[in-house]
Parts: C-alpha cells; sequence; structure tokens
C-alpha cells in the first residue's frame, strides 16, 4: 500500500509540475502578436518589402509553408480579393451595392480555374506561362493545391459568359468557375503583375524577411517593424495585420513612444518595466482578432523599428525580463504624464479598489512641465452641445460645478444644471465629458463660487439652487437673479454675478492620474532614486523581479 500510494503522489506531483510549468509558459512566452490595422482600421491592401527580399506563405498548427518568394527590395502588393477599379495609377476599392464606377478597369472576385491540380508552385508557374502565350491573362492560385486560374470578375454571370471566349483561344475542356470568397488574397507587384492568388484555406497568410535581411526587418506600408507579419482576412472587416515579435524588441518601438529618449535613463527604465508588465498582463485581450495588444492608445503605442533610440533600448536591455509583482502575481499597471503633484486612488477615478493603486505625493514633478498646469474654456452653449451629442438633454446651460472632491483634489461628482433638469457625472465621466486633461481642476463662472474646506482643499460651489438667508427671509438662489454677496474670510464681501456664458475649468495634471507619473518618475530620477524605487513609490507594495 505504502508503494502505491507513493507511486500515486509521485504521478500527482509530476502532474502538478507539468501543469504548472505550461501556465508559466503561456504566461510568460517571448513573443507577442501586435495588431497594426483591425476592426474599423482594417485595410483594403498592404505593401510589404525587405532589403534582401522576403518569403511569404502560411502558417498553421506551428509550421511555416513557403508559397511565393520576392528575391529582392521590389515592394509586393497583398490585397483582398473584392471588388476594384484599376486606373493608371492606383487599384480603388468599389461596393457593387452601389454601381461600378465609370473610370477605369472592373477587377472583380470571381474567376475561372483551368484544369486541375498541380504538384507544386513552379509546376503551376510553367503551365500558366504557356498559356500566356496563346494571349490568354493566366496566374497560379493555391487553393487546397496548386491550381491555374484566369480572370477577375464582377459576378459569376460574367466568369460564365467568358468560358466559351477561353476555350476558342486554348484546348481545355476542364474550365470551372470558381466562386468569391470572404479569406482570399491577391499578390501582385508594383506594376499590376499578379503573381499568386491565395485561398485562405490552409492558414494565415505570413509575409517575412529572408534570412539573409540583417538588421531582421520589414517594411509594411512604408514602415519598418522587427521579424515579420500575419494578414488575416475576417468576413466582417478588410485586412487585419499582425506583427509578430519578441517582446523585448517589441518594448523598443514602445518605451520611446511612451516617454522621451533624452529623459533620465532610471525613470526610462521605470517606464521599460512598467510597460513589460502591462504587455505580460495583457496578452490576448484581443483574442478575437488574433493579436495580443493594438500599437495605440488603447493598449501601449508602439511605432515600431524607426521609434528606436540607443537610450532606450538600453533601458531595455538593462531591466530585461524584470516585471512587478504583487503577492507574486503580475500587477494591474497603468501610468501617465504628469499628477499635478498627487496621484489619484484608482477607486476615484474607476470605481474599484486595488491595495496598490493608492494616491501618493509626487512631490518632485516638474511645475513647468508640459500640461502640468492647464486651463479650458467651454460657453454654455458649447456644454449645451456636448450634453446633446451624448444624448442629454437638460435646456440652456445654468450653472455647472464640482460638488464633491477626492482626498487627492480630484473631481468626483460634477453637476451640470439647465433651464429644465440636471445632471450628475461621477469619477472619471468628470473628466471625459468635457475631453479635460485631468479630474484635478476647479471651475470659474459668473454662477460659481471657489471655497477652501476645512481639509485645504478647494471646492467649486455653484450658486444656483442653493439656500441663501436675507433679511426678508430663506430662499433659494436661481439664474434669475442678477446678483448676489458673498461674505469670506474677514468678513469680506464681494458681488458675485448669477449667470454665465462661460466655464473656465483650471486644472493641473495630464491623464488619468493612477499608477506611475512619467513626468514625476523624471523627477525622482533626477533626485538619484532608481527605477525600482520609482515604481515601488508609485505603486505601493509591489515588488520588482
Amino acid at each position: 500500500m505504502k508503494k502505491k500510494f507513493w507511486l500515486f503522489s509521485s504521478i500527482l506531483l509530476l502532474l502538478l509540475f507539468i501543469l504548472n510549468v505550461n501556465v508559466f509558459a503561456a504566461e510568460y512566452r517571448d513573443t507577442v502578436r501586435i495588431g497594426l490595422n483591425y476592426g474599423s482600421d482594417a485595410v483594403s491592401s498592404v505593401q510589404v518589402s525587405a532589403e534582401k527580399g522576403i518569403d511569404i506563405g502560411y502558417y498553421n498548427n506551428g509550421t511555416f509553408s513557403l508559397l511565393l518568394e520576392q528575391n529582392n527590395s521590389q515592394p509586393l502588393i497583398i490585397r483582398k480579393d473584392g471588388h476594384f477599379i484599376r486606373t493608371e495609377t492606383a487599384v480603388l476599392e468599389y461596393s457593387p451595392t452601389e454601381g461600378i464606377p465609370y473610370a477605369g478597369k472592373v477587377i472583380g472576385p470571381w474567376h475561372l480555374k483551368i484544369g486541375g491540380e498541380f504538384a507544386d508552385y513552379n509546376t503551376a508557374k510553367e503551365i500558366s506561362e504557356i498559356l500566356n502565350r496563346t494571349g490568354l491573362i493566366t496566374y497560379v492560385a493555391y487553393e487546397n493545391g496548386w491550381q491555374v486560374w484566369t480572370g477577375f470578375y464582377s459576378d459569376r454571370k460574367s466568369a460564365e459568359n467568358d468560358i466559351p471566349n477561353i476555350k476558342g483561344k486554348i484546348d481545355a475542356e476542364d474550365i470551372s468557375v470558381v466562386s468569391e470568397s470572404s479569406e482570399r488574397l491577391v499578390i501582385y507587384d508594383a506594376g499590376f503583375n499578379v503573381k499568386m492568388v491565395y485561398g485562405g484555406s490552409g492558414g494565415y497568410l505570413q509575409v517575412r524577411p529572408k534570412k539573409d535581411n540583417d538588421p531582421y526587418l520589414l517594411k509594411v506600408n512604408g514602415k519598418r517593424y522587427r521579424n515579420y507579419i500575419e494578414i488575416r482576412r475576417y468576413s466582417d472587416s478588410d485586412l487585419t495585420l499582425i506583427n509578430i515579435l519578441n517582446i523585448e524588441q517589441y518594448l523598443y518601438g514602445v518605451v520611446p513612444a511612451e516617454i522621451e529618449a533624452d529623459a533620465p535613463i532610471e525613470a526610462i527604465k521605470a517606464q521599460a518595466v512598467a510597460a513589460r508588465t502591462y504587455t505580460y498582463r495583457n496578452l490576448n485581450r484581443y483574442e478575437k482578432w488574433g493579436f495580443d495588444l493594438t500599437d495605440t492608445v488603447s493598449s501601449q503605442v508602439y511605432n515600431g523599428y524607426d521609434a528606436e533610440r540607443a537610450t532606450t533600448n538600453r533601458a531595455v536591455d538593462e531591466t530585461k525580463g524584470k516585471k512587478m509583482l504583487y503577492n507574486g502575481s503580475l500587477a494591474h499597471v497603468y501610468y501617465f504624464a504628469s499628477s499635478g503633484g498627487m496621484t489619484a486612488n484608482v477607486k476615484e477615478v474607476w470605481g474599484s479598489e486595488i491595495p496598490y493603486l493608492v494616491s501618493v505625493p509626487d512631490p518632485y514633478e516638474s511645475e513647468t512641465s508640459r500640461n502640468y498646469i492647464w486651463e479650458k474654456t467651454l460657453t454654455a452653449e458649447e456644454i449645451k452641445k456636448i450634453l446633446f451629442i451624448s444624448g442629454v438633454e437638460i435646456g440652456d446651460i445654468v450653472s455647472v460645478s464640482a460638488e464633491e472632491y477626492s482626498p487627492s483634489g480630484r473631481v468626483t461628482e460634477l453637476r451640470i444644471t439647465g433651464t429644465r433638469g440636471s445632471v450628475t457625472y461621477y469619477t472619471q465621466d468628470t473628466r471625459m465629458i468635457f475631453s479635460l486633461n485631468s479630474q484635478k481642476y476647479t471651475i470659474q463662472s459668473a454662477g460659481n463660487i471657489v471655497v477652501k474646506a476645512s481639509d485645504g482643499s478647494l471646492k467649486t460651489i455653484a450658486l444656483d439652487g442653493r439656500n441663501v438667508v436675507s433679511k426678508s427671509g430663506t430662499s433659494k438662489l436661481s439664474s434669475k437673479n442678477t446678483a448676489v454677496s458673498v461674505i469670506g474670510s474677514g468678513n469680506n464681501t464681494r458681488k458675485v454675478n448669477m449667470s454665465s456664458d462661460a466655464y473656465t475649468f483650471s486644472g493641473r495634471g495630464w491623464g488619468h492620474g493612477v499608477g506611475m507619473s512619467q513626468e514625476g518618475a523624471k523627477g525622482f530620477a533626477r533626485q538619484g532614486y532608481t527605477y525600482d524605487q520609482i515604481l515601488k513609490h508609485y505603486f505601493q507594495g509591489i515588488t520588482v523581479d
């Protein structure tokens, strides 16, 4: 019994070890997939090239199968197989439901297949060249095997009507119609010569620089990227472009886009660790589209190889593999430009509570940094229009007031009153509704006053709707009152107009305010703090491992 129990325990421990290794490998894989174009930003075509040539093939079940080679630096264009018009200078997409444009040659997604299947690309290419000598224009296609096709017809009828014409040119009985497909791609050169058509049935198309390229770069629509791209075509969008590369190399293109290359090196290192942690934490975030992160502020700004700088690459290299952890797990990472002197508790902005995302002083931010101090003025009519666009109608604007401030000085309750009602916004919406630089602001207008609370914080008070005591008794103020007298400190009295046509938002800081302030990190670095000390200040209780 003891032997059996020992054997069972050993097997169980082995299984647990394997499971843990697999989980670790999934969490800490060394490649990342970045969506360059997708959804509404997808493209109908893409131009690709590399200094010493490219390989085009499909990737499926861990294997890359080569389809086509380009052995020089000349670009190839890959577009979806759809409805286009070819002019003298371009290939332009059009919608068949709106009619065929009058200028240019019509190109459509229907084709004719000549003969059967061929053993490989070279064989199909040889047959295509023989047929072309008859005056027929054919090309190689790969769709469940190598084939030879002709024509780019706008519909089935046009393709069928051309079959007798083709039979009059060549001795071929086996000619069949190829229906349009939502997966198919066309590859051609700058002279509009079709290199091949890929049917999409084998896997996702990839374009890779030839191994002779050093550095290993690919030019995509004029912009250079490390490693290679994958091209997917979904039925509900155009071409989705995905850059697949090593995570550390990805960070080369992220860090200089998020912090200046001439910033203090320890601040850049802090940014590198924050960006790396964010990357690992958000792997598979866009799994629906086949990638992990976007190249925009929706994830982290990523500008590819051309954005890389020596100092930011150095910061990535000198912190290689370093990530922020809380109780052994990857931390939620947020960063922004400037806090205005105090970072925000995550609860003030998004309503959630995370123990290491609390408000902390930011003593070394430079008050001369961009948008540390800012101001934005909106007229009552502009505010009314903004609310209307967002689906809120409260009539003419009477007052705009910050009803509640957080301990870090951020507006957490914003009330807007109109002639036909009022609306109140909370947490991050107090910033987003008017596209303000931060939640840390006060509001000046003829109908508002700014008061100082007992804790020293400022508060904007809208006079409209407030109770007032006068010699005639207690009443409520409204925009009908032309002016009121307000008694302040030292019994100083001043008159305040009750109606206003403009509201000035005077604020500090830039961004949501949660996590690491980039301007503050620079200040800490100038004071001699190391990157891990900087991170541990902004993310209370984390470790850097």
